[in-house]
Parts: structure tokens; sequence; C-alpha cells
């Protein structure tokens, strides 16, 4: 992600829509397995948030 933040494919994925996690909203979704990785991308100063990293049998998007 550190390298490729937007990688092609079925793993990454845009979220339509706003996703709150705590005070931030989730714009990407990484899939790593049987787990979801939300996250933000800060172009500006070239970050990478990760927001929330959950089972995908969890409640991830509430």
């Amino acid at each position: 992600m550190a390298v490729n933040p937007r990688p092609e494919g079925k793993r990454a994925k845009k979220l339509t829509g706003q996703l709150f996690v705590s005070q931030f909203i989730a714009q990407y979704r990484f899939r790593i397995g049987p787990y979801r990785v939300l996250y933000d991308i800060d172009d500006p100063r070239k970050r990478v948030v990760l927001l929330k990293l959950a089972k995908r049998d969890e409640q991830i998007y509430h």
C-alpha cells in the first residue's frame, strides 16, 4: 500500500458514499484473505491512513 495505495484488480475498491470510521471517512477497502482494511489516502501529505482492520464476518461497515 505504501508503493501503490490504489492497486488495480478485485482486491481493492473505492467505496461509494460516506463511511465514517471514528471522525474519518473511509474512501477505500482492501481485501487480504478473510480480512478487510478500510483506509483513506492523504495525497498532499503522501500518506495512507489505515482506519479499520476486521474479519469479513464482523460488522466492518457499521
